[in-house]
């Protein structure tokens, strides 16, 4: 996302969400992670088998949901050994996610548009050009 497209879909947004949002568009798979918790908002998964799900390495997911859970996003259980990753139970939070996932929906299909229609004119502007 360009930076000019990133600063207008953060200006769209509740300025409470604006923070939050923006260091999950700066992490790199932050957005994924919640992505996969949209989907799955009862599951509990250890790290290792987000990271699988996610297809991306365990450093780089782990580091993504100490963000997420210092932002009380996603919360986790310890059992024995073992750490599960969950999402928030806080309903301020997921109301403010679930804001995050219209208006995400809402940029895609304003991009999609702008993209069909600079595919429809494409042709039109080369054979307007004598190409």
């Amino acid at each position: 996302m360009s930076e000019i497209w990133r600063e207008e879909f953060l200006h769209d947004l509740c300025p409470r969400v604006q923070p939050l949002i923006a260091r999950l568009l700066d992490s790199h798979c932050g957005c994924a992670i919640l992505e996969f918790f949209h989907h799955r908002p009862l599951t509990w998964l250890e790290a290792s088998d987000i990271a699988y799900h996610l297809r991306q390495s365990l450093p780089q997911v782990i580091d993504a949901l100490n963000l997420l859970v210092r932002a009380r996003v996603i919360e986790f259980r310890k059992i024995l050994d073992f750490t599960f990753y969950g999402l928030t139970r806080d309903l301020e939070i997921r109301r403010a996610l679930e804001q995050f996932w219209v208006w995400r929906d809402y940029w895609h299909a304003r991009l999609e548009h702008i993209r069909e229609r600079l595919q429809l004119n494409a042709p039109n502007s080369l054979s307007a050009m004598g190409t």
